[in-house]
């Protein structure tokens, strides 16, 4: 029993030994073959808490170790056991473990030595591919995302067509799929990579009582395109309503009643937008790779407002009055039920003069004409005319509509000139 034991001792301590023998690959960055299913997540045992958050291949291929970022392997690595998905941009970085810094947005890669630099257009196409497909495990997938976001960032060389970009394809035994896969990455970011515009759309204005009808569209602001399936949430101070998913064309509409007259203040949020920043994390070692986080979304926030018209009334009374003549007129009339307080001018006219009050009517017969300005409801003085010629007249109000009222009018307050 005791050499048994001795001799199993012997064993365990060869494996040990051999795992620490210089050269020997590092449990993280072990090598890989060509696969046509995802790569396996190294399990580092629970007890060994150095390892969480160690950088690991994630689904991809192995290539020649070259001592750089850019050898050794094509594809997602991920940061950890549950960290998140991430791709190395640096090419020139020096391999090996370092410990990363906390991700911050970058809107432009900026870089010096072995760290590449890019500008905005292409970080914004770079941020769309891996935010786009960088996520979904799927070797080929992977791989090509690896080579597009080097072909944007790096270029030169290491572009799809440069010698140091074949060479890297070209080792992981399927290149004519990962090159193809790359390039329609590439085709599509530079059509569909935003900015993104939101716009927002009234079909017509209701009367209140009937449904608003909203027409959402979110689009490139660059060249129009539409931006697909991506949700869209419109939410005002009258509650919050989920518009639905956008079409092929980027539309999305929505048709909800509305309990009141007015121009109402919306916020638009469209969610799951791909991201036009790169989600960056810095090595503490500078000599290595940066590495970029994948398949993060953005939310787009647009605001405007839903108008609905009201139904105003104008109420210029019947009360017969006398004055003199040469003496000015008086009265006023009320405007109610008007939404907002939106300056406009109403139209006054005074009808006469009638030699009987039961033919005092608006009509043709305008004896004055004038003007006054309305905001919201409430009452306001009719214009002051003198009339010399004894008779009977009566007042026409007309008040005109905005976005938010429909027109009203009123023909009332009939009174008498009278020596």
């Amino acid at each position: 029993m005791t050499r048994l034991r001795a001799l199993a001792l012997l064993v365990v301590g060869l494996a040990t030994a051999a795992a620490l023998l210089p050269g020997a690959p590092a449990p993280a960055e072990s090598a890989s073959v060509p696969q046509t299913r995802a790569a396996q997540t190294p399990v580092a045992p629970a007890t060994d808490r150095s390892a969480v958050r160690t950088l690991v291949r994630w689904s991809g291929f192995g290539i020649k170790a070259t001592g750089t970022a850019a050898g050794g392997f094509v594809g997602a690595r991920r940061w950890g056991k549950k960290g998140p998905v991430v791709y190395q941009v640096d090419p020139r970085g020096t391999a090996g473990r370092t410990a990363y810094r906390k991700a911050r947005w970058v809107g432009r890669l900026r870089g010096s030595g072995r760290h590449v630099s890019a500008d905005a257009r292409s970080t914004a196409r770079a941020a769309w591919i891996v935010s786009k497909y960088g996520r979904f495990r799927y070797d080929i997938q992977n791989a090509a995302v690896d080579a597009a976001l080097l072909h944007l960032l790096a270029g030169k060389r290491w572009r799809l067509t440069g010698d140091l970009g074949l060479r890297r394809i070209r080792q992981t035994g399927h290149a004519l799929d990962v090159r193809r896969f790359a390039r329609t990455m590439l085709d599509d970011s530079l059509r569909l990579s935003g900015p993104y515009v939101v716009q927002v759309r009234q079909d017509r204005i209701p009367v209140v009582g009937d449904a608003v009808r909203l027409a959402i569209r979110v689009v490139v602001a660059r060249n129009g395109r539409p931006l697909p399936y991506v949700p869209v949430r419109v939410t005002s101070p009258d509650g919050t309503a989920n518009a639905g998913t956008t079409d092929e064309g980027g539309w999305v509409r929505l048709t909800y009643p509305h309990p009141s007259a007015g121009a109402t203040p919306i916020r638009v949020r469209v969610g799951k937008a791909p991201e036009t920043r790169l989600r960056l994390m810095d090595p503490k070692r500078r000599a290595r790779s940066r590495l970029v986080v994948a398949g993060r979304k953005g939310v787009l926030d647009a605001r405007g407002a839903v108008y609905v018209k009201a139904r105003p009334r104008v109420n210029v009374g019947e009360r017969v009055t006398r004055i003199r003549p040469g003496q000015p007129t008086k009265g006023a009339f009320k405007l109610v039920r008007s939404a907002e307080s939106w300056p406009r001018q109403a139209v006054v006219t005074l009808h006469g003069p009638f030699a009987k009050p039961g033919k005092a009517r608006c009509g043709a017969r305008v004896a004055r004409r004038g003007h006054v300005r309305v905001t919201a409801a409430g009452r306001y003085r009719l214009p002051r005319f003198e009339l010399r010629e004894q008779a009977y007249y009566i007042w026409r109000v007309q008040v005109p509509g905005n976005r938010v009222n429909l027109p009203a009018v009123d023909c009332g307050g009939r009174f008498r000139v009278y020596r």
